[in-house]
């Protein structure tokens, strides 16, 4: 069975430079503000390393189960996980759920933030705007639980 496209992350190629989070926020929210971005990146200054934090879409997604309004689904035809900002009360039960730390909070707005994959657009605005070549969405048969692979790769 072929595998869905997902978001696959290279950290060793990732600059830190939060690129992708701002095309996410500008794509999604209308507003230049990588805070506002369902992609983030984490950086451990001491090792030196940054890492992407975004949704990986689970086949049995904790936060569906956590969200008490009922504002986050799954469709059963793409396998994304999908969230309905417009009612989203901001409990923030999906963002203390998610294992991958992938939901975020829009604390202005009190609503969390929740990668839908760009569903509109062909490639997703975070992979498109990635300056270095360390996102990229592809389907892999190969990565059927660990969607993120750290091991060092060129940029094609």
């Amino acid at each position: 069975m072929a595998r869905q496209k997902q978001i696959y992350a290279r950290p060793a190629l990732c600059a830190g430079c939060r690129i992708c989070a701002n095309a996410c926020a500008v794509v999604n929210r209308g507003v230049a503000n990588p805070r506002l971005g369902a992609i983030r990146i984490r950086q451990n200054l001491i090792e030196r390393y940054e890492f992407q934090e975004i949704c990986r879409h689970c086949e049995e997604p904790p936060c569906l189960d956590a969200c008490m309004v009922g504002c986050i689904s799954k469709d059963a035809r793409t396998g994304l996980v999908i969230q309905d900002q417009s009612r989203c009360v901001g409990c923030w039960m999906c963002l203390m759920v998610c294992p991958f730390g992938a939901v975020g909070r829009d604390v202005a707005n009190h609503v969390a933030i929740k990668c839908n994959r760009c569903q509109d657009r062909k490639t997703p605005a975070c992979v498109e705007a990635c300056p270095t070549g360390a996102l990229v969405f592809e389907a892999r048969e190969d990565a059927v639980f660990e969607p993120f692979f750290t091991e060092p790769t060129v940029a094609s």
